[in-house]
């Protein structure tokens, strides 16, 4: 268990974290979510030590714990190839750990490093952090400036190491990253901590479905189905589960969906999105 508690941070007379809170759990990934400017890399820096705090503690649950830090814009030495730049950081006495690394995170031994995208030197950037095997990985904004392509790497790498039983905090303006890969997220403004979601609660308390089609879908064989349909547009429809019995509803749902003629283009849940509740309390 991770335990931050009451960190305060000011530079030149200006309060950036007034009392920042929260806790992570072993072996999850946290979100840390806020505006440019909110103190989240300010928060981190503390968290690794590379900082101090003007007041309040971390506790990584042991008196030795190995942490690996990701910064935003990480530095390399372009000269270097993928493995020159892992052996260095290695003190070139584990090949077989570089390759390992390598392969983790999908980049080949002997690329050079100047003529690598930003996605890749984020995934070199990642093996890097993991060379002394951190039990616990700070990662800021590791899927900024990516393309989609990029992001999904970069995702499914953390959701490995969340498999391995490494926990993990990361940041990110991405909120969409946040929703796919977190089993927390708390919201930074004001310098505290605002609101925490837990993410698998917030999937589940879905009200209900919004269908699009690809035309007017037929309303009428639908109903006998479900009620009510509320009409959105007229390729659109929101239909609400029931709250006496949500399972049940679901069930007729899919199941007039399935016997439509009209072709369907998405279906989302309603449930509150971490961009709705972000506008609400850091606005």
């Amino acid at each position: 268990m991770i335990s931050v508690k009451g960190i305060e941070k000011s530079f030149f007379g200006k309060k950036v974290l007034q009392g920042v809170s929260f806790e992570v759990s072993e072996g999850s990934i946290y979100g840390l979510i806020g505006k440019n400017g909110a103190g989240k890399t300010t928060l981190m820096k503390i968290m690794t030590g590379l900082l101090g705090a003007d007041a309040g503690s971390c506790f990584f649950g042991k008196e030795e714990c190995r942490i690996g830090y990701l910064p935003d814009l990480p530095g390399f030495y372009e000269y270097l190839t993928t493995d020159e730049y892992l052996d260095f950081l290695l003190f070139d006495k584990n090949p077989i750990r570089r390759n390992k690394l390598l392969e983790m995170v999908s980049l080949a031994p002997g690329l050079r490093i100047k003529t690598m995208s930003r996605g890749m030197r984020q995934r070199l950037g990642i093996a890097a952090v993991l060379v002394n095997d951190p039990q616990v990985v700070l990662l800021d904004e590791p899927t900024s400036a990516l393309d989609p392509a990029g992001r999904s790497d970069v995702k499914e790498i953390l959701l490995r190491l969340k498999k391995e039983g490494r926990t993990i905090i990361l940041s990110t303006h991405i909120l969409a990253d946040m929703d796919s890969i977190c089993d927390r997220a708390g919201f930074l403004h004001n310098g505290v901590i605002v609101r925490e979601v837990d993410m698998n609660e917030n999937r589940e308390s879905a009200a209900g479905m919004v269908i699009r089609f690809a035309s007017e879908p037929d309303l009428k064989t639908l109903s006998g189905y479900i009620n009510p349909i509320y009409k959105v547009d007229p390729l659109t429809i929101r239909l609400d589960f029931s709250k006496e019995n949500k399972q049940e509803s679901q069930q007729n749902i899919l199941k007039g969906l399935s016997v439509l003629p009209q072709e369907i283009t998405s279906i989302r849940t309603t449930e509150q999105s971490l961009d709705q509740i972000f506008r609400e309390v850091c606005q």
